[in-house]
């Protein structure tokens, strides 16, 4: 009842004019106003997507055993490594050990030893007792840390965190260490994009799933209200109709508008959903945050009378009501 008032005002205001409506928009842009449909690249090199196997590396807070055999007295030292990479050996002083594997921080040590002249061929050897930040790091849908020892795939890793969220969208980012940009994988919904896409995942990983949001249907439809867009699939103006139930009786279906808004630009598409529905015009693809009113004969009467200006902001406000 309170959103019904709310609306009876918004009208209210439009009638008495369109100087409360003009602080709320910013002019009507083409459809093809930049910034839609941006999205990343998806990366290509296979070097890049699927690597070598790589050993396990030390990594920041790893706790390292060093034991030196075949010297007198026996040497063993237990160090965790600093957030620099780097640990403090005794006599031999700091040694950077941080992103090597096992062997290599082994050579390393054996190297730095041999160079100050305390061990000459020293065996060393290192075991990772501790690893506290052997984790992937999941931000965006999906806020998790899980465990990552060596390495796993893509869809295993969603897979332990509780599965992609259906809101989620198919295209993934991926931030590893070492490379200068990010990776991007569209998972897809067919099989065999998924399996092409199911990278393997290494420690210290943070992978990005973004919500692909939800969309806004008011007026004379039957079930009025916030939609949200499936992750795996567009959803075009007349699916989001016929997710809403459909259009009411009292509907002006040809009257109907898309608006769509863009940092500080609205873009408005008239719809002719009779014809759209009929296949004889085309079917525009919905965006998040999108917003379609149906109107009824009396809002299309009020849009007569009314400039772009105020038939966006009624729009626009009517779809706040729903958030």
């Amino acid at each position: 009842m309170k959103k019904f008032y709310n609306f009876i005002l918004l009208v209210s205001l439009l009638l008495s004019g369109t100087s409360w409506c003009h602080a709320q928009y910013t002019g009507v842009a083409a459809t093809t106003a930049p910034g839609l449909n941006v999205r990343h690249p998806l990366t290509t090199d296979q070097a890049i997507l699927f690597p070598p196997q790589q050993d396990m590396r030390i990594l920041p807070n790893d706790v390292v055993v060093i034991s030196i055999f075949g010297v007198t007295p026996a040497f063993t030292d237990t160090e965790r490594v600093a957030l620099d990479g780097t640990i403090h050996l005794p006599l031999a002083g700091i040694v950077s050990i941080g992103g090597l594997t096992s062997t290599a921080a082994e050579q390393k040590i054996a190297g730095v030893m041999e160079d100050q002249g305390l061990f000459h061929d020293a065996q060393v050897n290192l075991v990772i007792s501790d690893m506290p930040d052997h984790v992937v790091t999941l931000v965006g849908a999906m806020g998790k840390t899980l465990p990552v020892v060596g390495q796993r795939r893509l869809l295993d890793v969603l897979s332990a965190a509780g599965g992609l969220p259906e809101t989620a969208s198919t295209v993934i980012k991926i931030d590893r260490l070492g490379l200068a940009e990010p990776i991007y994988v569209d998972l897809g919904n067919d099989p065999s994009t998924s399996i092409a896409a199911n990278v393997p995942i290494f420690s210290g990983d943070v992978i990005t799933t973004g919500n692909v949001g939800a969309v806004y249907i008011v007026g004379a439809v039957s079930s009025a209200g916030t939609h949200v867009l499936p992750g795996s699939r567009p959803m075009t103006v007349s699916m989001a109709i016929a997710s809403a139930g459909g259009t009411t009786e009292v509907a002006k279906r040809d009257s109907s508008i898309l608006v769509r808004i863009t940092g500080n630009t609205r873009s408005v598409v008239p719809l002719r959903l009779k014809d759209i529905q009929e296949g004889k015009a085309a079917d525009p693809v919905l965006q998040a945050d999108d917003i379609i009113l149906v109107p009824t004969s009396t809002l299309r009467s009020i849009f007569r009378f009314s400039n772009a200006t105020a038939i966006v902001s009624l729009a626009v406000s009517m779809a706040a009501l729903l958030r």
